[in-house]
């Protein structure tokens, strides 16, 4: 099974219902370990980028904010 191509980082709602489906099919019982091991270093570096992006987000968040406290 080869994994769908990896979205846009800044897309968070992609990469989160991605994560979703990886999660979903990590939990099925006929899942053989090869294929669980590719998905859980997909979902690793998936998680990886939407905490990125969160953080991004805060920080922009948080200049908005002390521009608008000036």
């Amino acid at each position: 099974m080869t994994p769908p191509a990896a979205p846009d980082p800044q897309d968070l709602a992609a990469q989160l219902e991605r994560l979703e489906q990886i999660v979903r099919r990590l939990e099925a019982p006929e899942l053989d370990l090869d294929e669980a091991l590719k998905l859980f270093e997909e979902g690793v570096e998936r998680l990886r980028a939407a905490r990125e992006r969160l953080a991004q987000a805060e920080l922009k968040v948080k200049k908005v904010l002390e521009h608008l406290d000036r």
